[in-house]
């Protein structure tokens, strides 16, 4: 069981995330926004950050730099709209394991996320 962040502000889709990535047993804590995130990131251990891209106040490219920063090992997968794939690129650059363009198959996504925990270092 890995314990997952999941950072969006569409809260449909934090839910689904939610349900899907739990029946998976996984343990998914949820926040809309990359202020929230980097609380919870400073307060709690997570396995594995998924972040949307294009969120307000702070964007998850913000959020992403602030993870390398203070978490290096911690695996950041992006969530990013169809037709902005140069930033989630970008964010490849920078550091995120992976991304998944939404909308995105279920598949898709949980083998982004099976790999993305494989990838990270034991401690």
């Amino acid at each position: 069981m890995a314990r997952i962040l999941m950072v969006d502000d569409e809260l449909a889709l934090q839910k689904t995330v939610q349900m899907l990535l739990s029946e998976e047993g996984h343990q998914i804590t949820t926040c809309g926004d990359g202020s929230e995130a980097k609380k919870l990131i400073e307060d709690s251990e997570f396995d594995l950050l998924i972040s949307d891209i294009r969120m307000a106040p702070v964007s998850g490219m913000d959020l992403l730099k602030y993870v390398r920063d203070i978490k290096p090992n911690l695996p950041v997968v992006m969530l990013t709209a169809y037709g902005h794939v140069e930033t989630a690129v970008e964010a490849l650059r920078m550091g995120a394991f992976d991304y998944v363009a939404k909308p995105f198959k279920i598949d898709k996504l949980f083998d982004v996320v099976s790999r993305a925990l494989a990838s990270k270092p034991a401690q």
